[in-house]
């Protein structure tokens, strides 16, 4: 049983929090990720060795609540403890304040993106600069080297925040290289000398966050601020993205809040689909999950989660290995975002729309969940920026994934037939930094890595016996989303690629039911659309306006000269509506609807 299932239950995260202050939303935020992270209680060993446990806590579906306290708990304890505990053991003295961020006594942060440097940190400007005495003198020069994104500004008295910072490091003048430092930016209420936060406005449809961006104005920081050694490394961009490995856990573990997402949002659909209905022509009333409309959205999400989680369970023996090339482990976490959250984004939107406009509201979980993937898909590395990346060098052979457990599968013949093509036209450009190649490469980038993904959850769930419907619609819902590729190269066409997708459907409705239990997301489901007894919990908390009506005959007072020009009008089709209404002797008027 997940350590979250009672606190799910609890008033903490059943309160409705939709019609509170930003601020108010905020505070909440951060008491429901120390309560996370509290159930969790993870040690130095969990986040430093990655655990079982750790995996576990970012597919907890409990961020399907609260997707803002979920980005705290990652920061809290991937980045923020990740980092410090890489260090703690050739610098003791951090532990008091790694004990501190693991038991969530302070908010733990990571400033390492700038507002002018994204996916280029590496060329970051804020510095650190060692002093005669031993000492750092840490600045933001200027405004485009402000810390961007993370949420630094106090929100809750008492909560202080203490923040890993990369700088480049300047000894004698000479840059060192970037590197981290750990320091405390606020004590809960007043910020630290020298450190300025300006709050950024919350982002669109998602929970919010005290997203903020970050100053430092001649910091003062004594040697022990500084996270491994000062001496200039022998090759710079290998020690910077050595001290920013938890980047990379983070590109794996943060994508894979998808997997819950799916469940979620599969769960909250099919229930307001079993519980909704329509009267057909002969009259007779049937649930809306009769339509296929309704059932290939639902069921396709509920197949995916089932064989993304197959997949993140492959995706983390392989990134664990410490025999695999750094290259092919991090490529491994690239590949499962690209495929979990293009998945993710379209089950989200579909079924979404599929609860008409109930979808919309946040109460119902779906367009927050939406929003809050696409934050996802930016964070820990920008999905098509690092796709880009990681196709490039797969082309070019500087490494290679496992190859095809079933290679006469039809998701791994398009991942082959992508890279021939893809290959073919490297082959002919002028090198890989060519106008060619960015006009006829660069944007098939992410869709070769979702192949790759497709590719590698279907061997990973074929091999963990996901049952065959599951695994078929997957399959179907897969090469759908290129089937020009597979009418082109395989012969086969648009009508028999949608019966393989609805015969797999047809085996896979009888056991929809059964697929909802399976996933075990009752708990963290607080949609009211989802059951009458929830729908009627929350007609409670909505806020009834009254008004006192003004008299009858007040209102016909002031109404008659308008209705008596309205009767007198020429217009012909004017006079044919003004029929309906009827002037009493006392000059009311009745409406006849």
């Amino acid at each position: 049983m997940r350590p979250t299932v009672e606190l799910a239950q609890s008033t903490l995260f059943t309160q409705r929090c939709e019609a509170l202050s930003i601020s108010d939303r905020i505070k909440l935020s951060y008491e429901r990720a120390r309560a996370i992270g509290r159930a969790y209680a993870l040690t130095v060993k969990d986040v430093l060795f990655l655990s079982p446990k750790f995996w576990e806590m970012h597919t907890d579906p409990i961020a399907c609540i609260d997707g803002a306290a979920e980005t705290l708990v990652t920061i809290q304890y991937n980045l923020c403890a990740g980092t410090l505990a890489t260090y703690l053991q050739v610098q003791p003295s951090l532990a008091p304040v790694l004990q501190r961020v693991l038991n969530f006594e302070v908010s733990g942060q990571f400033c390492l993106t700038e507002l002018g440097h994204g996916l280029d940190v590496i060329h970051m400007e804020t510095t650190a600069t060692l002093l005669p005495d031993g000492d750092f003198d840490l600045h933001t020069p200027l405004e485009r080297a402000a810390k961007y994104m993370p949420p630094t500004s106090p929100v809750a008295a008492g909560l202080a925040c203490v923040a890993v910072v990369f700088a480049r490091t300047v000894v004698n003048g000479e840059d060192h290289g970037v590197k981290p430092f750990v320091l405390q930016l606020h004590d809960g209420q007043s910020m630290t000398p020298g450190v300025t936060t300006k709050d950024l406005p919350p982002r669109g449809g998602s929970r919010p966050l005290n997203h903020s961006l970050t100053y430092f104005n001649h910091v003062r920081l004594p040697s022990t601020a500084l996270l491994g050694s000062i001496k200039k490394p022998r090759d710079p961009r290998a020690s910077f993205f050595e001290k920013i490995q938890r980047v990379a856990v983070g590109t794996l573990a943060l994508s894979a809040l998808c997997i819950p997402s799916l469940q979620v949002a599969s769960y909250v659909a099919a229930r307001y689909s079993l519980r909704r209905t329509i009267v057909d022509a002969s009259g007779t009333s049937k649930p809306i999950i009769s339509f296929q409309t309704q059932k290939q959205p639902i069921l396709t999400a509920v197949a995916q989660s089932f064989v993304f989680k197959a997949m993140y369970k492959q995706a983390i023996a392989w990134f664990t290995n410490p025999t695999l090339d750094p290259r092919v482990r991090h490529a491994v976490a690239t590949v499962h975002k690209a495929a979990v959250v293009q998945a993710s984004q379209i089950a989200n939107l579909a079924l979404g729309d599929r609860c008409g406009a109930q979808g919309l509201f946040e109460a119902n979980q779906l367009s927050a969940v939406h929003s809050d993937i696409r934050g996802v898909a930016i964070a820990e590395g920008d999905l098509l920026g690092i796709s880009i990346r990681l196709a490039s060098e797969l082309l070019l052979g500087r490494y290679a994934l496992e190859p095809p457990r079933y290679p006469d599968s039809l998701l791994a013949q398009h991942e082959r037939g992508l890279f021939s093509e893809l290959r073919a036209i490297l082959a002919a450009a002028p090198s890989h930094r060519s106008s060619t190649y960015d006009r006829d490469v660069l944007p098939r980038s992410l869709p070769l890595i979702q192949a790759i993904g497709h590719r590698i959850a279907y061997d990973a769930a074929r091999a963990a016996q996901v049952d065959p419907p599951l695994l078929d619609l997957f399959e179907a819902a897969s090469v759908l989303l290129d089937e020009a590729w597979y009418v082109e190269n395989l012969g086969v066409s648009r009508a028999e690629l949608r019966e393989r997708e609805a015969r797999a459907i047809e085996a896979a409705f009888p056991h929809l039911e059964e697929y909802l239990s399976r996933m075990d997301v009752a708990p963290y489901v607080v949609a009211p659309i989802v059951s009458d007894e929830k729908w009627g919990q929350f007609l409670g908390t909505l806020h009834q306006k009254e008004e006192e009506i003004a008299s009858v005959s007040a209102i016909s007072d002031l109404g008659r000269p308008s209705v008596a020009a309205f009767l007198n009008k020429d217009d012909h089709s004017l006079n044919e509506r003004a029929t309906t209404l009827q002037i009493a002797p006392r000059g009311d008027i009745a409406v006849n609807v």
